[in-house]
């Protein structure tokens, strides 16, 4: 155990994700396996305590992590965040996911027709519309020299491609690698559910090479069996098709919102959005704008998701994508 004197009335998911906290290896895997932690521990009198050591435990964490990416001693096996959400490929050897890293960002891994070309996570920018996702290369999975440090980047993703090779039963593939991330306790969000308290990460199918001849076959396949629990989009990484389906599938499936803002009077500024978690308020807009806008702001004026243009909301309206926000302050 990680803490003493523990009430007595923790949920089993607490303790669920504290063995996974106890066996996590890179500094980022552990800052967010102790905020789901967190996320776990009921929120009442009996638990201030623990959640008051958990959440010191989380800040030293952090501070560990940044100290560590300054001095140039970050940990060669994980990776820093960048762009609206980090998006890993897992798959199995010579599914595609280097070819389709290499069509989707500015990044130039190795593409090769042998096995394990893939040795280290190699990341690249995914451009959108106006904003850009972060897109992870990993060694396939099944191998045991890597799988430690592998399962420890799915855990911190906050999105999961599972790329699927369309000429070798497709529906194997998919279920080996389901089982695998089951293994490595990494919960993933079925179509229609919703995020609970226990997080859960969205997970796309890729159906790659799409180009071939065996593409209907392995497509029906794939879609008879997993069409109805996750979303699948087909692509053919070499032939670069179906990539601007799969840009906009990440975004949906993303869980984040873009917000612009504007000052009274000015047109909106729609060239650099805000990117927030779906659900988010105008409150806490304004806490990322500026911390004194918290305690400052008056009321909000919205264009986009509002009952009319300029509307005037309180500080807890939920947000939408696009909308456009003007913050009233004292």
């Amino acid at each position: 155990m990680l803490y003493f004197n523990m009430p007595a009335n923790l949920p089993p998911e607490y303790f669920e994700v504290e063995k996974r906290f106890r066996e996590a290896r890179t500094p980022q895997e552990k800052v967010a396996l102790l905020e789901e932690l967190i996320a776990t521990v009921p929120k009442h009198k009996g638990t201030d305590k623990l959640r008051a050591e958990l959440r010191r435990k989380l800040s030293k964490l952090r501070q560990e992590a940044q100290k560590r990416r300054k001095s140039g001693r970050g940990d060669l096996y994980s990776v820093e965040k960048e762009g609206a959400a980090q998006v890993a490929l897992v798959g199995l050897p010579n599914s595609g996911k280097s070819a389709l890293l290499a069509s989707l960002t500015n990044a130039r891994p190795v593409v090769a027709s042998y096995p394990m070309s893939t040795v280290m996570p190699i990341p690249g920018m995914m451009p959108y519309e106006d904003i850009q996702f972060q897109i992870v290369d990993l060694p396939p999975i099944g191998n045991e020299s890597t799988d430690g440090w592998v399962s420890g980047i799915l855990r911190v993703a906050d999105m999961l491609l599972v790329v699927i090779d369309l000429s070798d039963a497709p529906q194997i593939q998919a279920e080996l690698i389901l089982e695998q991330l089951e293994k490595w306790r990494i919960s993933i969000r079925r179509k229609g559910e919703k995020t609970l308290e226990r997080k859960t990460k969205p997970l796309l199918l890729v159906a790659n090479k799409s180009d071939l001849d065996t593409k209907e076959e392995g497509l029906k396949e794939l879609a008879e069996t997993y069409g109805e629990l996750y979303p699948i989009v087909a692509v053919s990484a070499e032939q670069k098709t179906g990539l601007e389906e799969l840009k906009r599938a990440i975004f949906e499936n993303s869980d984040v919102i873009r917000v612009y803002t504007k000052e009274p009077g000015e047109e909106p500024d729609l060239s650099m959005p805000f990117v927030l978690p779906a659900g988010s308020t105008v409150l806490d807009l304004a806490e990322i704008i500026h911390k004194d806008f918290v305690k400052n702001l008056k009321y909000a004026c919205i264009w986009g998701s509002s009952k009319f243009p300029g509307q005037r909301v309180q500080r807890e309206y939920i947000l939408h994508d696009r909308d456009i926000v003007e913050l009233h302050v004292r």
